[in-house]
């Protein structure tokens, strides 16, 4: 009987090595559902077999060919690019100070709503709007998905602050002091919750020296007045509002006071704190020689002029030459970073009213007023003798039954 011939078999140490690199290769291959998918292990049979040939490869052979063959390529993660885009923060902006200053610091990309009063830079009037800053809902909040808020001081109301940050999203609202100190630290911290810290102490460095260029520049045209009669400083007075209880100023703790204090001038609303009316008799005994009237409240083509003739204010040096100057009320208002361009528009009107005194405009006599009546003139040392001695108080026109931050005078943080 015919002897079959039985293949040759690899050796037992051999067909161990093989087997081993098999279990290792196998297990780098499952580590996930896309290897397990698309990885189908090599059976020992089909190893054995091949080694078993008349020229049977060796182990390193065969778990290189393995290799080529049943590996799957590394490949990026399908979700990549969706996961990069959600990690991108989506800022709600609350306030036209804090959306200016995100923009200015090159994140406005990163917006996706912000107030009515947000309407600078251009860019910002084409995100979504989702009311007056103090009077958002958490559900038109929510409903924009974002991941931060900020917020000037008076964003809220203070529940639906609470219910969007309970929702997860990062609430931050702004409460810094209303002048070139507290838009700085806004700046900076802006600027470190948006990734751009260096853009942010940029921005803040430029700002301090636009403003120490226009109080040196200002001071300068002071100098120049030093030889008149007059004194060279000047009263002024921001309006913010008028009805038929007096006129809505603005007194300390505010842009338009820090304007005033930046050149040294004198608000003569500084008694108050915030935005307070004064009466009739209050304004005229301080006697500004210049006003400046919110841009938002201003309707017409004839709105100056009107103001100019408000029984409070015509017969004051402001009045009688018409020295009342519109401001956009983002700046006027507002912790802007174009902070230097409302002082440089403020000095502008400051030096206007000193060159008239300096040409001794004549003056014709303003009314009476409580505190200092000469023979029916009021004479400048009266006035200030009445500034001196009689505060604004509410026996004097002061309505302190509206607060500081009562909405219809209209704030622009």
């Amino acid at each position: 009987m015919a002897k079959t011939k039985l293949p040759r078999l690899a050796s037992a140490r051999t067909l161990l090595q093989v087997l081993s690199l098999m279990s290792v290769l196998w297990c780098l291959c499952s580590g996930g559902v896309y290897a397990a998918a698309t990885f189908s292990a090599p059976s020992a049979l089909s190893v054995l077999s091949a080694l078993s040939a008349p020229s049977a490869p060796s182990a390193l052979s065969v778990l290189s060919a393995l290799s080529a063959s049943t590996v799957p390529k590394a490949t990026s993660p399908p979700m990549a690019d969706n996961l990069q885009q959600s990690e991108t923060p989506r800022i709600i902006a609350a306030g036209g100070s804090v959306t200016e200053i995100i923009y200015a610091l090159g994140r406005g990309d990163w917006v996706v709503a912000t107030d009515s009063t947000s309407m600078f830079p251009a860019a910002a009037t084409e995100v979504t709007k989702l009311g007056y800053f103090r009077q958002l809902s958490t559900e038109g909040v929510l409903a924009q998905q974002p991941s931060m808020l900020l917020g000037a001081s008076a964003t809220g109301p203070a529940p639906m602050l609470e219910q969007v940050a309970n929702a997860g999203v990062d609430v931050h609202v702004y409460h810094v002091s209303r002048d070139i100190h507290g838009l700085s630290e806004m700046i900076l911290d802006i600027g470190h919750r948006v990734s751009a810290e260096d853009k942010a102490k940029e921005l803040v460095t430029d700002l301090q020296r636009q403003v120490e260029a226009q109080q040196k520049e200002y001071s300068e045209a002071l100098a120049t007045f030093e030889s008149t009669e007059y004194p060279n400083t000047v009263n002024a007075l921001f309006v913010v509002g008028n009805n038929d209880r007096g006129l809505a100023v603005a007194g300390n703790d505010t842009v338009p006071q820090a304007l005033f204090d930046t050149l040294g001038m004198t608000n003569i609303a500084g008694d108050l704190v915030g935005y307070k009316l004064m009466d009739a008799e209050s304004v005229l005994a301080r006697n500004p020689d210049v006003v400046f009237a919110a841009g938002h409240m201003l309707h017409g083509e004839n709105a100056l002029n009107s103001l100019c003739s408000h029984h409070a204010i015509a017969a004051t040096f402001a009045g009688q030459h018409c020295l009342v100057k519109a401001m956009d009320s983002s700046i006027g208002l507002g912790l802007s970073p174009r902070f230097a361009i409302a002082l440089k528009a403020v000095a502008e009107h400051g030096l206007r009213a000193l060159s008239i005194k300096a040409a001794d405009t004549p003056m014709q006599e303003p009314v009476s007023s409580q505190t200092a009546i000469q023979n029916g003139v009021i004479q400048e040392q009266a006035i200030q003798e009445s500034i001196a001695k009689s505060p604004i108080a509410e026996s004097t026109g002061v309505d302190n039954s509206i607060k500081t931050d009562t909405q219809d005078i209209g704030r622009f943080e």
